[in-house]
């Protein structure tokens, strides 16, 4: 069930993504380069914040020009990148079809929360940095000349960029002049008749033209560069514009209809019920079914609407037992593709939605879902559970859908993004108001991660002790009575600080010895050589006469777990007297996950050297 794109490390891909903070730095750096800022918009798409940037359709683009060389996601997974492209500009029907004008944002690479400085604003600025020659850029904005009798390069230049010998804007132009002129060795030598090159002032309104000169004023040897032209560009955007809303239109094979309805009113509970499971609804108008025989059957939508599913199925919502005078039996018996829910007048948002879902499964029981993603099993129950074909085809999409009563109720905002990642969308609807809860739209980062080493099992009991304050002091001398004489051994002693005390034995004492020690009364606790970490932490616990969790089940919603996420996380949880929980555990956890058992008081602990990592 699930799919999961993997992504090399950002400096894999260097010729892809000219947008990584990091490494633009790291190049300017090196190139004692100039930093040039760009503006990209974060979008949200199934989970993750997508990185974008904007850009204006120009004369002449076609869709590989404007995406070559556009990303992560393209260079990876290129029909991903489409599915993503498609679903962040709704406005653009057909990529084969762009015309100039059109803004549209290019995703182009999954970010992980916080991964950027002001990412959960939805606009970040990041340096944009290309090597290239700052000739080049004066030369585009250069024209030529020839010299008249009595023009000097000083008389030029203050003409075109104003002011006298000295100050700021002379100094920068007959910088520029020099730089497109190299063949001229001395300004103060030129002749009537001889061609030069002019920078046009229309150069200091540049935005990149700032980046020319450095702190002394002197023109850089390597500057910043875009991979867009000298126009202002896109301006950046938080959101796709608004465009004109089109007729919804029918499968021409199944049906037609005539007068049809655009988007229907948000605020009627059908149309609540089309935002929460996809579709739209149909309410003016009629729609025809096609027959076998005969005239096609019409349907008046101002009386019966319709609620028209994305995979192609109808339900038609009555509060009757006829529709358009025939039995309902008869209709759902006709055509396999429509059903028909039969609702109360005024019905709630929860009741048409119970019966549109009852029409498809017959009833109205309890959903699951369940996969496992490293160190978490997960397990999803919802009163309904909706599932499509995602648009490629190759991975199902499921909308989990569940009444609650108040928005504290509502499930996690990281497990809500987490399962969206994974195909699962988690849709609640508010019983206490109307319509659904919103998405996440953001998620801080990740909680910071504790570590304890584990690289063996005396380690793991020595760094453990530490982490937990208890007392743990290996190879002393312990003295015994066996067989009638007072015998000496080393061993390993555990103090916990509540007055236990126990020896850590890895096998060095064996048979009646430890009886003996035992019979002093001093526990052991023997350490198999094949203990996993957990196990070992789990006697130690056992030892302290402490409470713990093994495979600990947390909730992803504050409601009981019949219509919930539960997240069983492979690891060990130990309460405290602080009231803070501690999680150890030595598997791979998924970011967002982290993020959850974080907000939940949970300090999260992963045990290293054990084969796995965070």
């Amino acid at each position: 069930m699930k799919h999961r794109t993997l992504f090399q490390s950002p400096s894999t891909h260097l010729a892809f993504l000219p947008v990584l903070a990091l490494v633009l730095l790291i190049m300017a750096a090196e190139t004692h380069g100039a930093m040039l800022y760009k503006n990209f918009v974060v979008r949200y798409d199934r989970g993750w914040d997508i990185l974008c940037d904007p850009y204006q359709v120009r004369r002449g683009d076609w869709v590989l020009k404007i995406f070559r060389q556009k990303g992560e996601i393209a260079h990876l997974d290129f029909r991903e990148f489409l599915s993503i492209f498609q679903r962040l500009n709704p406005h653009v029907k057909d990529i084969d079809r762009i015309r100039p004008g059109q803004v549209v944002d290019i995703p182009l690479k999954k970010l992980a929360p916080g991964n950027l400085p002001g990412q959960s604003s939805g606009l970040v600025t990041i340096p944009f940095v290309m090597i290239s020659n700052p000739r080049e850029k004066i030369e585009k904005h250069a024209r030529s000349y020839t010299i008249q009798q009595g023009d000097t390069v000083s008389t030029l230049i203050a003409k075109q960029f104003g002011g006298r010998y000295g100050n700021t804007t002379y100094s920068q132009g007959m910088r520029l002049f020099k730089a497109i002129n190299p063949h001229i060795e001395d300004i103060n030598r030129i002749y009537a008749g001889q061609k030069i090159y002019m920078p046009d002032p229309s150069i200091r309104e540049q935005r990149w033209y700032r980046t020319l000169f450095d702190e002394t004023g002197n023109l850089i040897g390597k500057m910043a560069d875009t991979a867009d032209s000298e126009t202002d560009g896109p301006k950046p955007r938080h959101q796709t514009a608004p465009q004109p809303q089109t007729a919804p239109r029918p499968d021409p094979a199944a049906a037609k209809m005539f007068s049809p309805s655009p988007e229907a009113d948000n605020n009627r509970p059908a149309a609540e019920v089309v935002s929460t499971i996809g579709g739209r609804l149909l309410d003016k108008g009629t729609y025809f079914l096609p027959m076998k025989q005969g005239e096609d059957f019409e349907l008046d939508l101002s009386r019966y609407p319709m609620i028209d599913l994305q995979d192609g199925s109808k339900v038609i919502l009555t509060d009757q037992d006829r529709v358009m005078d025939v039995d309902l039996p008869l209709i759902q018996s006709y055509w396999d593709n429509v059903k028909v829910a039969k609702v109360p007048d005024n019905a709630s948002v929860q009741e048409i939605l119970d019966a549109v879902l009852s029409a498809f499964s017959g009833d109205a029981t309890t959903n699951q879902l369940a996969f496992d993603d490293g160190g978490v099993a997960i397990q999803v129950s919802a009163k309904w559970i909706r599932t499509e074909p995602s648009a490629d085809g190759r991975v199902p999409r499921h909308t989990c859908i569940t009444p609650i009563m108040d928005a504290s109720k509502q499930t996690h905002e990281a497990i809500v993004r987490y399962l969206d990642q994974n195909d699962i969308v988690i849709k609640e609807i508010l019983t206490g108001g109307t319509g659904t809860t919103q998405p996440p739209r953001r998620t801080d980062a990740a909680a910071d991660i504790d570590r304890i080493d584990g690289a063996n099992q005396k380690v793991l009991i020595d760094s453990f002790s530490q982490f937990m304050g208890f007392h743990y002091s290996p190879n002393i001398d312990i003295s015994f009575p066996y067989a009638g004489i007072q015998v000496k051994a080393l061993s390993n002693l555990l103090s916990f600080g509540n007055g236990r005390e126990i020896l850590i034995d890895f096998g060095d004492l064996y048979g009646d010895a430890v009886k003996a020690i035992r019979s002093t009364g001093l526990e052991i606790l023997q350490i198999n050589v094949d203990a996993a970490p957990i196990e070992i932490i789990q006697h130690l616990m056992e030892a302290a006469g402490r409470a713990y969790t093994t495979t600990p089940v947390l909730h992803g919603a504050n409601r009981p777990a019949e219509f919930n996420t539960a997240i069983t996380v492979k690891g060990i949880l130990i309460p405290t007297s602080s009231g803070h929980n501690q999680l150890f555990t030595n598997t791979q956890i998924p970011e967002l996950i982290k993020a959850f058992i974080r907000d939940q008081g949970i300090r999260l602990v992963h045990i290293e050297g054990t084969g796995t990592s965070l």
